[in-house]
């Protein structure tokens, strides 16, 4: 198999990126397959000619235009095969907005929210619709950039423009108490859950690439039938969703034991920190073992 790893990219993930690509690259090669590294600049017709004559594409990249759907589009105007899920998931699952209400429409649980442009003067007439704390992020963004956790309404004015940095539109979400847990996704089905325990108070960008600064739970300690619930329900939104192959989503479990969908990432990182191996690892299969199947399972 002739495998071209597509990285780089030109979004705020772009590091990120770069590392996945680089450990994709790695397995490919320990794998036997004939591998070449593509570094995204913007500039499709640079690398066109290094993709058509791939068998597949992996895609390592992160981000705007290389999660949104944008550069699937491309690549299947092109009749390239690629990993991960097609333009339309993807450019739905890249909208916060769209993909929660479309889960809150099938009685799934998500934190309240509502939206907000990033040009909007933050009046008494919104601000008595917020309930602090709470959280504020870009609608189309990943890896935390842009993230906050709101006390008041001078914070609330800071973090919607740090927001606004990555997108023109974010999310006020409601806050809850709980704990962090994440479900990996792998051939359509469910991999161990992860409860993730970070050294701050959120999950923020620094908490989820700098080794030491989160711990890991893999499995998380959860009462069966929960789990199983959730693993359950993790497979049913990945389908409504109309994601294949792999990926990963986020919850928030409360108090209650309650589990709320936070969001989907349908090109989940693949570096030393990076969850979706963590849960694979935990399953029995080596980091190399899951790149091959993300290969075989999107070479069909």
């Amino acid at each position: 198999m002739k495998v071209s790893v597509l990285m780089g990219g030109t979004s705020s993930e772009r590091e990120v990126s770069l590392k996945t690509g680089k450990a994709v690259i790695n397995a490919c090669l320990e794998l036997g397959y004939e591998t070449n590294s593509v570094d995204f600049n913007g500039q499709y017709d640079s690398i066109l000619n290094d993709l058509k004559y791939s068998d597949i594409v992996f895609n390592a990249l992160h981000g705007t235009v290389g999660e949104d759907g944008i550069i699937q589009s491309w690549l299947d105007e092109n009749n390239i095969n690629y990993t991960g899920s097609d333009s339309n998931s993807s450019r739905l699952c890249m909208n916060k907005n769209e993909t929660k209400k479309i889960v809150q429409k099938n009685n799934y649980l998500t934190p309240s929210w509502f939206t907000i442009d990033k040009d909007l003067k933050i009046t008494d007439e919104i601000i008595k619709t917020v309930k602090f704390p709470c959280i504020v992020k870009p609608n189309a963004q990943g890896s935390t950039f842009g993230l906050s956790m709101v006390n008041n309404k001078k914070g609330l004015t800071q973090a919607i423009e740090l927001s606004g940095k990555y997108d023109n539109t974010s999310l006020i979400e409601e806050y809850i108490i709980g704990r962090e847990i994440t479900v990996g996704i792998l051939d359509n089905k469910a991999l161990p859950i992860i409860e993730i325990i970070p050294d701050h108070k959120l999950y923020d960008y620094e908490c989820k690439y700098s080794p030491g600064m989160s711990q890991y739970l893999c499995p998380a300690d959860i009462d069966f039938n929960k789990e199983k619930q959730i693993k359950e329900d993790s497979e049913k939104i990945f389908k409504l969703l109309g994601c294949s192959g792999y990926g990963r989503l986020d919850f928030l479990l409360d108090r209650d034991d309650r589990h709320f969908f936070l969001e989907i990432n349908t090109l989940p990182g693949m570096t030393s920190t990076s969850l979706l191996p963590i849960a694979a690892d935990k399953s029995g299969k080596s980091f190399t073992e899951l790149i091959d199947i993300i290969l075989e399972i999107s070479a069909l």
